[in-house]
C-alpha cells in the first residue's frame, strides 16, 4: 500500500498539481472539523485564516497524527500575547515512510524517505474602532523526495468580522500563496493557493457554533464545501465534528456503516487548570482512519 502511495504523491508532484504537505492535516483540531472552521480560535489557525489567531492564550502546543500506510506528522506551536497583537510560531513535519529502492532495471539500491518539514510565523491583531481582526502567516516549505527538495515561500493572509447581535463571524483568507524557490525538476509545479470564504453562528438554545467553509482552490473551477461544529459542556469539554461534500466521492454503496462514517471526523477537547488536551478522528470510509492527539500548557 505504501509503495502505491508514494507512486500517487510522486506523479501527482510530477504534474505539478499541488504539494500535498500544505494541504495535509498536523493537529487534531483540523480532523475533528474536516478542515472547515475558519473562524475557529486553534493554534492552527493560519493554515485556513490567520485571523482567528487573534484570541489565543500564552500557550505551548504539540501534537501527534497518525495517517494510514505508516504516515505521521507532527507539529509544535508556541503563541505569545501581546499588548495589540498575537504571534505564533510553529513548526509541522509529516513523515510518508520508509522506501525500498530501485533502479532502473529493478535492483535494489538504497532506501530512501519523503518527508515535508513547514517553519510558520504568523501574527494577528484587532481593530480598536471595528468589529475586525486581522492576520498574516509567512513561512518556508521544504519537501524532500528520495534525492530531490523543493523549497517554498509560503504566504496567507485574511480578516474575520465579527457580529455580536447576529451571534456570528465572517471571515475571508487567501491562504497558501507564495513563490517557489527551489523546484523539484524543470517541470511545472504550482501553489494550491486557495480563496475560503468561513461563516460562523452561535446557536441561541444550544451551547453549539457551526461553522460552513468555502474552499476554492485557484486552480479549480469548483469549491468545496466543508461543514463543522463545535458543542461546548460542562467542565470545559468540546465535543467538535465536522464533514465536506468529500463524502459522496468516499461512499462506495457497498458498506452502509463505513459509508455513513465516510469523510466524518469527530474529536474531544479538554481544559483542565493550565494545561489542554485534544484527541481527534476523521474516517475516509472504506479508505481508513486518521488520528490525532495534541497536548498543550498555558504559562
Amino acid at each position: 500500500m505504501k509503495g502505491v502511495l508514494f507512486s500517487i504523491l510522486l506523479s501527482a508532484l510530477s504534474a505539478g498539481v499541488t504539494f500535498p504537505g500544505l494541504e495535509n492535516w498536523y493537529h487534531p483540531h483540523r480532523i475533528s472539523l474536516t478542515g472547515a472552521g475558519g473562524t475557529v480560535s486553534n493554534v492552527t489557525s493560519d493554515i485556513i485564516n490567520p485571523a482567528a489567531l487573534w484570541t489565543l492564550p500564552r500557550l505551548f502546543e504539540v501534537s501527534f497524527v497518525s495517517y494510514p500506510a505508516d504516515i505521521t506528522a507532527q507539529s509544535i506551536h508556541l503563541s505569545l500575547p501581546g499588548k495589540q497583537s498575537v504571534t505564533v510560531y510553529g513548526l509541522r513535519q509529516i513523515n510518508y515512510g520508509l522506501f525500498d529502492g530501485r533502479d532502473e532495471l529493478n535492483q535494489e539500491t538504497e532506501n530512501y524517505s519523503a518527508t515535508d518539514t513547514w517553519l510558520n510565523w504568523a501574527v494577528a491583531g484587532h481593530s480598536s474602532r471595528w468589529p475586525l481582526s486581522w492576520g498574516m502567516c509567512a513561512g518556508v516549505f521544504i519537501s524532500s523526495l528520495d534525492d530531490k527538495q523543493a523549497v517554498l515561500f509560503t504566504f496567507s493572509s485574511g480578516i474575520i468580522i465579527n457580529s455580536k447581535k447576529l451571534k456570528s463571524k465572517l471571515g475571508i483568507s487567501l491562504i497558501n500563496a507564495g513563490s517557489i524557490l527551489k523546484k523539484y525538476s524543470e517541470s511545472e509545479e504550482k501553489l494550491p493557493t486557495a480563496l475560503v470564504l468561513s461563516l460562523s453562528k452561535k446557536l441561541a438554545y444550544l451551547p453549539l457554533s457551526l461553522s460552513v467553509d468555502i474552499y476554492n482552490r485557484l486552480s479549480k473551477e469548483t469549491a468545496e464545501i466543508r461543514l463543522g461544529g463545535v458543542f461546548k459542556l460542562p467542565y470545559q469539554l468540546q465535543l467538535k465534528f465536522g464533514t465536506s461534500i468529500n463524502r459522496l466521492k468516499q461512499s462506495k454503496h457497498d458498506n452502509l456503516a463505513k459509508d455513513f462514517f465516510a469523510d466524518t471526523g469527530f474529536g474531544i477537547g479538554w481544559d483542565y487548570d493550565i494545561y489542554h488536551f485534544e484527541t481527534g478522528m476523521y474516517s475516509y470510509g472504506p479508505g481508513g482512519f486518521i488520528s490525532g492527539l495534541a497536548v498543550g500548557i498555558n504559562f
